[in-house]
């Protein structure tokens, strides 16, 4: 308790949290990690933030410049963009700074952190030249970093369970050890030494990738049953996994706040308790359907080999998994259902890469070609566990979506009947009180879902990098979609970002979907929407626009049968308390074929009790001018153009003085959205800023008395 107290003590009154947006100096520090133009990536700042303030943040490096190799310190003039919603409160998170590199950088001198750091950067190279395009998997699977891996593939491996195996944890540090403990035993050094060795070893590895907390409790475990064998003493796997979780506590008290600590000391803590019951009972089954429980014994057949190995591991993998289930739920509202099949699937795989891994870097090191040939290998290998992830992630109902008071309800419903059953202990087991719990829990947890909803008006804003997607959860728990963010040939926000979104949601039909604009940052994905979602009814400028993409999709909605209405200025419908109107286009206005598509963006205004919300698209001023009068104060104000001078005027904010300016943004477009002039202005109006290239996915949950509450995704 007193560890945690301190922990969140530290985080609270980290410097980092409060240094003011926009400030500009001449920072000292260095990449943790390849440095890269279109993700910010680890920089670890020793000099040059305010009152001495250092740490860990995340730094965009500028497109054209040469890359600085990880690890080597630079000097170069830099912008900090604070975050309004830093994730968890986490210091590193706080915000984001720009690098404004050109020729002021300087590299100053190296020390035992730089070296350490710079030879990881320049395993990473190599990785990169021996694997290309699978390279970010390897660097997660071996180095621990995952900036450069594929969104898409790391939501593959959350929504399969499999997330873990990415995770530098346990699993990876016990292979790592167990390599280096057969290697050490075919050198001729005895068992016991050996395992002392294997663990000096381990703590080598795991301080070389920046000792991730999993990683650290894993070496920890290793080294005190190392001395416990070599000193002839008995192991207590209770004692031992306490004693770790003290010293790692000791070390670092914010430890304790960390996801990763939490779910590590989870699941080895289930394999720890949890395991011997569950054999139990696995056995009690076996004999309850006439057969006998699978043994390890002399002579056994391969198929009884087969079957115990496999019992083994579904065991353990149920033993690890089941108490780290309500702390996914808690921090990420999933619970995986195809998490241990998945994992007993492509661990192996993950097994067989990681020495290879190995075996590859150090065999290209003499000569690149014959660590480039078995690099092909391990390609194979990890493109099947990619595969496997992905089949597992896109199965039905691979995973349930839970929020906090729903999780909440269902285990203070497990909790209260395992209660109630307790005065008849004589008659139901312990296991069997504690599975009633559990199912009582769970019914709780997916039937509240469908109980009816909270009176709220929620606004949820998905990043989809440059572009626009909106959706809105109406009181009456119809859904309506506001624009579906970008497409091109590689890349479908509609597909990957929105359609999934709505199905965590249990979205299964949309009533409205709004197409602000004939532009592709808008209407590229809704495709894809049309595709998976049912919807019945599509709201549009409906004018004439050359555009081969926006034609195409008109086509296809009447192909699929969805009403097509146009959106003129005076248009208004209800939905139960919640009025929407279109005050935006106005007719006669638009300029023909040859005119600017965003002089037709919708501006739709929807009120729900005392709170409101302005959408506007891309409206530029002239548009916010003509339909100023009609606008009344607003909670929330959707700014136009993605935060380019062409919109949100002063007149717009002083007629309005909305509470919350909701900015969709890129990380690091090429526009340079949001505009530093709209941003001054929007903050001299008093208004508090969300934005996606910050703060990831926005939720704004309005309630009929003028009420809200906010939730991003970092």
């Amino acid at each position: 308790m007193l560890a945690g107290r301190a922990g969140v003590s530290l985080d609270a009154g980290d410097c980092r949290l409060t240094l003011p947006d926009g400030h500009r100096s001449e920072v000292v520090g260095r990449f943790l990690a390849r440095a890269d133009p279109e993700r910010a990536i680890p920089f670890r700042v020793e000099e040059g933030f305010p009152d001495g303030c250092r740490g860990a943040v995340r730094a965009l490096w500028p497109r054209g410049v040469e890359v600085p190799p990880t690890g080597v310190r630079i000097r170069v003039p830099a912008r900090w963009e604070a975050r309004d919603f830093p994730e968890a409160g986490r210091a590193e998170w706080a915000g984001r700074l720009r690098l404004d590199v050109g020729s002021e950088m300087v590299t100053t001198g190296g020390d035992l952190f730089g070296r350490v750091v710079g030879f990881r950067g320049r395993v990473a190279d190599r990785i990169a030249a021996l694997w290309g395009p699978r390279a970010p998997m390897v660097e997660a699977l071996v180095l621990a970093r995952r900036e450069h891996l594929d969104p898409e593939l790391r939501g593959a491996f959350a929504l399969s369970g499999t997330a873990h195996l990415l995770a530098i944890s346990g699993f990876h540090v016990g292979v790592v050890a167990g390599l280096l403990l057969s290697l050490i035993r075919m050198a001729g050094l005895r068992p016991r030494p050996a395992g002392v060795g294997a663990a000096l070893g381990s703590w080598v590895y795991v301080l070389g990738i920046g000792a991730p907390d999993a990683a650290l409790r894993a070496s920890v475990l290793l080294t005190l049953l190392a001395l416990a064998r070599l000193r002839g003493t008995p192991v207590v796997s209770v004692g031992t996994l306490s004693s770790a979780f003290l010293l790692l506590l000791l070390i670092d008290p914010r430890a304790l706040g960390s996801v990763g600590f939490q779910l590590s000391f989870a699941g080895t803590w289930g394999l720890v308790a949890l395991r011997r019951p569950i054999e139990e009972w696995v056995d009690r089954a076996w004999r309850g359907i006439g057969r006998r429980p699978p043994r390890r014994r002399p002579g056994a057949t391969a198929g009884e080999r087969w079957l115990r190995g496999s019992s083994e591991g579904v065991v353990a993998g149920i033993a690890a998994t089941v108490p780290t289930l309500p702390l996914l739920a808690w921090h990420f509202d999933r619970v995986s259902l195809v998490g241990i099949p998945a994992t007993l699937a492509v661990a192996p795989g993950v097994a067989l890469a990681i020495p290879g891994v190995a075996a590859s870097l150090l065999a290209s090191i003499p000569v690149f070609g014959i660590g480039s040939f078995l690099a092909g290998g391990v390609g194979l290998i990890l493109a099947g566990v990619e595969w496997g992830v992905r089949v597992a992630a896109g199965l039905p109902g691979a995973s349930i979506w839970v929020s906090r008071p729903v999780l909440l309800s269902g285990g203070g419903a497990a909790l209260v009947t395992v209660l109630a059953l307790r005065p008849l202990a004589g008659r139901i087991r312990r296991m069997a009180r504690m599975a009633l719990g559990v199912v009582a829990g769970l019914c709780v947890t997916l039937l509240l879902p469908v109980l009816p909803l909270p009176s709220t008006l929620d606004v949820h804003m998905i990043d989809v990098g440059q572009g626009d997607a909106l959706l809105l959860r109406l009181p009456s728990g119809r859904w309506v979609g506001v624009d579906a963010g970008p497409a091109s040939e590689s890349w479908d926000a509609g597909e990957r970002r929105v359609v999934p979104y709505l199905r965590r949601h249990g979205v299964r039909t949309l009533d409205l979907i709004v197409l602000s604009h004939p532009h592709l940052d808008h209407i590229g994905g809704a495709g894809a929407v049309l595709d998976a979602i049912e919807v019945r009814g599509l709201l549009d400028p409906a004018i004439a626009v050359p555009s081969r993409p926006y034609l195409e999709l008109l086509e296809q909605a009447r192909a699929s049968g969805v009403p097509l209405r146009p959106a003129t200025a005076g248009i208004s419908f209800r939905d139960g308390g919640v009025e929407f109107t279109v005050l935006h286009p106005i007719p006669g206005e638009w300029s023909g074929p040859g005119g600017d598509p965003n002089d037709l963006s919708i501006i739709l205004l929807v009120e729900w009790g005392r709170s409101s919300v302005l959408l506007t698209g891309d409206a530029y001023v002239a548009a916010e001018e003509a339909v100023l009068e009609s606008l009344p104060r607003l909670t929330g104000l959707k700014v136009g153009h993605h935060g380019s001078r062409t919109s949100t005027s002063s007149d717009l904010l002083t007629r309005t003085r909305p509470d919350w300016a909701l900015i969709p943004a890129g990380d690091g477009n090429r526009f340079g959205h949001p505009h530093p002039e709209v941003v001054e202005r929007l903050e001299a109006h008093g208004v508090r800023i969300l934005r996606t290239d910050r703060d990831g996915t926005i939720r704004l949950r309005l309630r009929r008395d003028g009420r809200t509450e906010i939730r991003t995704q970092r």
